[in-house]
């Protein structure tokens, strides 16, 4: 999770999960009056916005964190929807900005799983997926790593490059925050799987 550090007095599971019913209900929600395949995934969150956002170099990177934080693959949104705890939101119009508590507290959102203060430090327009994607490529260079767009990292730098993103994505190894998370083999795995190495 993106620098996720658990909270004191976060409220309970029942007040502080966010699900469809809340959407379908709540007239200050972007998407307060949409219905069936809507409801679980709007258009905002479709995919296919972020298609060719970065570079393929770029994507197969991304690939890796939405793996590491288990929202890679996750409904027809491939997780740009899904809140910590796997929460759905129906609209990727705004960081939903939801504490969701299941041992921890978190606002974490998103493929890449963005803490609300995180998301708003990077001041793009929308929580759509190509903003997310943008946002994820804003935060690696960030934190220093270089993800060229002409060809892949090598063993070594992919190792480098997950030990400083660790600061920032709980889900990464050597898993700073105590939190579960994959190995450099497994994060190596798909990496070279999406890019055909």
């Amino acid at each position: 999770m993106a620098m996720l550090i658990a909270t004191s007095g976060c409220a309970s599971d029942s007040t502080a999960a966010y699900d469809e019913a809340d959407v379908a209900s709540d007239p200050d929600d972007p998407n307060w009056d949409v219905t069936g395949d809507e409801l679980r995934v709007g258009e905002s969150c479709s995919p296919s916005r972020a298609v060719g956002v970065v570079s393929k170099y770029e994507s197969g990177f991304l690939e890796i964190l939405a793996y590491a934080e288990g929202t890679r693959d996750k409904g027809r949104a491939d997780g740009y929807n899904v809140m910590f705890g796997h929460r759905n939101v129906s609209s990727c119009v705004s960081h939903p900005n939801r504490v969701y508590c299941d041992g921890i507290c978190s606002t974490a959102a998103g493929r890449y799983q963005f803490l609300y203060k995180t998301w708003k430090s990077l001041k793009l327009p929308t929580f759509k997926p190509e903003n997310q994607a943008r946002g994820a490529i804003t935060l690696i260079k960030r934190r220093k790593v270089t993800l060229r767009n002409d060809s892949a990292l090598s063993a070594t730098e992919f190792k480098s490059a997950l030990d400083k993103l660790s600061y920032e994505w709980a889900s990464l190894p050597p898993g700073r925050y105590g939190q579960p998370n994959k190995s450099v083999s497994q994060l190596w795995t798909v990496y070279a799987s999406e890019l055909n190495l």
